[in-house]
C-alpha cells in the first residue's frame, strides 16, 4: 500500500476554499518551488496524521491554523492521507477501517482539528484521528497507527549532534525503535546467548570491581557523603557505567561516528560526511520495519552536501524508491522537499511537483504540456545550471550566451535587477526553447504562476545583409506567408504562463547594434572582444577608434541598418565571440550613465517587454496569451524606412 492522495484544507498556507489535492506516486516524490510556496506545510500535514517513528509526539498548536488576508484565524483545519493499492493482508488488517469505492477498498487517515477561544485566554485545540474520507469512521487506535508510521528527516539538522551521545538524543530513539533492540532489553534465558543487557549489566560489575573506581567512590562516601548524612537518611553513591538504569537511558550513551580514513581511529570528520552517517542512520531505521510501510519523509537532504555526494545519495534513494527495488526490500515511498539544482536534475522531472503560491503542480505526462518525446529529451539535456527553473519566480529562457550575460545587465539599467524579483535565466544553447517552458505549462486547470518570457531570435537577415549571409535568404527574398509562418512557429506553444519577445529583426546583437543611441557601445564591445590584450591603454584606444569608425560611417551617409550589419559583421563571421561581446557590452551598459526612463527608449522594445513580464505581479490570461498566436500579433517585417 502506499498514499496515493493528500488533502489539507484550512492547515497552514492551505485555505479552506482551495484546500491542497497532491497526488502521489508509489516510489519517489520529490516537492521543489520557492521559499514559504508549502512544502514544508505537506510534509508536517503526513507527520501530523501518520506520526513518525523514533520521534515525539506532535500535536497541533494555534499556529497550524490558516490565517486570511484580514488575519482571521481558522477554527477548524482537515488532513486526510489516502492509501491506495493495499494487499489482501493489509485488507484484512484494515478492514473496519477501510471505505468501498466502486468495489474498491481505499484506506482514508483523517486528523480533523478545532480551536475554540478559551475563556481565561488563549486557545483550546481538540484533535480527533478517524478513519474515513471526512473522518467520519471509527478512531484510528495504536496498532493501526504503529502500522503506517513514517520515518522523517528533518531539515536543518546537526549531523553530529543527533549521533552524539546524551539523553533522548535521535540515535537512541532511532536504536529504540528498531525490532531487534526489543529482545536486547531484556536479561537473556538462563544458559542461553546473552542479550545486550546482560553484556552491559556484566561490563558494569565489571567496572565497579575496579580497585580504582572502588577507591574513588570508596573516599567520595566515607570523606565526604558520610559527614553529609543524617543519621536516619545516609548518603551512599555508586561509580559505575549506568547500566541499571532503564534501558532507553542505556541506549543514550551509544554513539555513532565515521572512523578515520586510516587506522579506523575516531576523528572529527565533515558535516557532510556527518550528514550522510545520519542519513543512513535513519534509512536504517525505514529498513529495520518490513511488517510496516516503507515511508519516508526528508527534508532538504542537500544540506552540507557536495554536488556530487548529492547526485550519489539521490542514485541510492531513487533505487530503494524503485518498484525494483532488490529482492527481499520493498519499494519505499518517499517524499522529499529540495531546493538543490543538483538534486532536481538528477531526478525525473515525472516525480516532481511544483509548490507555487501554495498550490501544488505535478509535473508528470498527464498534467503538463510536454510530450513524451520532451521528456526524453529533458532526461538527458536537463542539467544543474537549467534546473534553477524549478525554484524561481520568474524565468528568461534564451538561446545562448549572449542573451545569458547580457540579460542581467539590462535588467539593471532598467531599475529591475533580475535577482531582486527571483528572476532567473535558464540558457538552452539552443532554438528548443519550448521544450524548457512547457514543463511550467498546465493542460487543464489554473495557470502556474510563474511567468516564463522566451527571448528567441527572428533569424531573418535584412536586405541590407546580403552580402554577409550568402546564399542564405534574406528578408526581402522571402514573402509574407514565409514570414508570417517563422513568427507562428517561434509563438506556437505561448500561452499562460509563457509568452514570447521574438527579436525585432534578426538576432539579439544584431537588434541591439540597430538602435542608435546604442550602436556605438555594440561596436566598442565587438571591437574589444576581437582584441586579445588586456593592458588598459591599449583598451583605451581601442575604444576611442571604434568611435571614430562609427561616427565616420554617419557622416558618410549610411542607414542605421547598413551600420548594424558592418558592427555584427565580426560576430557573424566568428571574429568575435558572442560571448565575450556580451561581457563587453555587459560591462559598457552597466558604466554607461543612462537612467532608467533613457535605457527604455534605447532599448530594443521587445527586450524592454520581456523584462517588464518578468518583474510585474503576474496575471493568468493577460493578453497576448493564446494557443496559437493570431495573425495579427504577428509583429510586422522590419522595414529600412523604420529603422533609418
Amino acid at each position: 500500500m502506499f498514499i496515493s492522495e493528500i488533502f489539507a484544507q484550512g492547515f497552514r498556507c492551505f485555505e479552506p476554499a482551495s484546500p491542497l489535492q497532491l497526488k502521489l506516486t508509489p516510489g519517489l516524490n520529490i516537492l521543489v518551488g520557492p521559499n514559504d510556496a508549502g512544502k514544508s506545510a505537506i510534509i508536517d500535514a503526513i507527520r501530523y496524521t501518520l506520526w513518525t517513528r523514533g520521534d515525539d509526539y506532535l500535536r497541533p498548536d494555534e499556529l497550524d491554523f490558516y490565517v486570511d488576508a484580514a488575519d482571521v484565524r481558522a477554527s477548524e483545519f482537515t488532513i486526510t492521507c489516502t492509501f491506495d493499492a493495499l494487499t489482501p493482508d493489509e485488507e484484512s488488517r484494515f478492514l473496519e477501517w477501510c471505505t468501498n469505492e466502486k468495489g474498491k477498498l481505499r484506506l482514508h487517515i483523517c486528523i480533523r482539528s478545532t480551536r475554540r477561544l478559551s475563556p481565561g485566554g488563549g486557545s483550546i485545540i481538540a484533535t480527533q484521528h478517524r478513519a474515513g474520507k471526512d473522518g467520519e469512521g471509527l478512531p484510528i487506535d495504536g496498532e493501526v497507527r504503529e502500522y503506517l508510521k513514517a520515518t522523517y528527516l528533518k531539515p536543518l539538522r546537526d549531523a553530529e549532534r543527533e549521533l552524539r551521545a546524551g539523553r533522548r538524543s535521535r540515535l537512541s530513539r532511532i536504536l529504540g525503535a528498531m525490532p531487534q533492540m526489543g529482545p536486547e532489553s531484556k536479561p537473556g534465558a538462563v544458559g542461553g546467548k546473552l542479550t545486550l543487557l546482560d553484556t552491559l549489566k556484566a561490563a558494569d560489575k565489571d567496572v565497579r570491581d575496579n580497585t580504582a573506581v572502588r577507591g574513588i567512590a570508596s573516599n567520595v562516601n566515607t570523606d565526604f557523603l558520610d559527614k553529609l548524612s543524617f543519621a536516619d537518611d545516609p548518603l551512599v553513591a555508586t561509580l559505575d557505567l549506568g547500566a541499571h538504569g532503564s534501558f532507553d537511558q542505556v541506549l543514550e550513551r551509544f554513539e555513532l561516528y565515521l572512523n578515520a580514513k586510516t587506522g579506523g581511529g575516531r576523528v572529527q570528520r565533515g558535516l557532510g560526511y556527518n550528514n550522510l552517517l545520519f542519513m543512513a542512520a535513519e534509512l536504517l531505521l525505514l529498513q529495520s520495519h518490513p511488517d510496516q510501510v516503507p515511508f519516508l519523509l526528508i527534508e532538504e537532504p542537500e544540506a552540507h552536501l557536495h554536488p556530487q555526494h548529492q547526485t550519489l545519495f539521490m542514485e541510492v534513494l531513487s533505487a530503494r524508491a524503485s518498484a525494483e527495488s532488490g529482492e527481499g526490500q520493498k519499494q519505499v515511498q518517499v517524499v522529499l522537499t529540495t531546493h538543490s539544482p543538483q538534486l532536481a536534475a538528477g531526478a525525473d522531472l515525472e516525480t516532481m511537483t511544483i509548490m507555487v503560491g501554495h498550490q501544488a503542480f505535478p509535473l508528470a505526462a498527464a498534467y503538463t504540456r510536454l510530450d513524451i518525446s520532451d521528456y526524453e529529451f529533458l532526461r538527458r539535456f536537463l542539467d544543474a545550471t537549467k534546473a534553477n527553473l524549478f525554484f524561481a519566480r520568474a524565468l528568461i529562457v534564451v538561446e545562448g550566451d549572449g542573451e545569458n550575460l547580457l540579460l542581467p545587465a539590462i535588467a539593471e539599467k532598467l531599475g529591475r535587477p533580475l535577482s531582486r524579483h527571483g528572476v532567473s535565466i535558464v540558457n538552452v544553447g539552443h532554438r528548443g526553447l519550448f521544450r524548457y517552458s512547457r514543463i511550467l505549462q498546465r493542460k487543464a486547470g489554473p495557470a502556474m504562476g510563474i511567468p516564463v518570457a522566451l527571448i528567441p531570435d527572428r533569424d531573418i537577415p535584412p536586405k541590407e545583409a546580403k552580402a554577409l549571409v550568402g546564399e542564405r535568404k534574406t528578408e526581402d527574398e522571402l514573402d509574407a506567408d514565409a514570414i508570417t509562418a517563422r513568427m507562428k512557429t517561434l509563438r506556437r506553444d505561448v500561452g499562460d504562463p509563457v509568452d514570447a519577445f521574438i527579436a525585432d529583426c534578426w538576432t539579439l546583437e544584431f537588434d541591439l547594434a540597430l538602435q542608435p543611441l546604442l550602436a556605438e557601445s555594440v561596436y566598442q564591445a565587438v571591437l574589444l572582444a576581437k582584441s586579445t590584450s588586456r593592458r588598459p591603454e591599449w583598451r583605451k584606444r581601442i575604444v576611442e577608434t571604434a568611435s571614430k569608425e562609427f561616427q565616420q560611417w554617419k557622416d558618410d551617409g549610411l542607414s542605421d541598418l547598413e551600420i548594424a550589419v558592418k558592427i555584427y559583421d565580426p560576430v557573424f563571421n566568428g571574429n568575435a565571440s558572442k560571448a565575450e561581446v556580451a561581457e563587453e557590452l555587459a560591462a559598457i551598459i552597466r558604466a554607461r550613465p543612462d537612467t532608467p526612463a533613457e535605457m527604455r527608449d534605447r532599448l530594443p522594445p521587445y527586450l524592454v517587454r520581456a523584462v517588464d513580464f518578468v518583474t510585474e505581479p503576474y496575471e493568468a490570461g493577460k493578453p497576448p496569451f493564446g494557443d496559437v498566436a493570431e495573425e495579427d500579433d504577428v509583429p510586422e517585417p522590419v522595414s529600412v524606412a523604420e529603422t533609418s
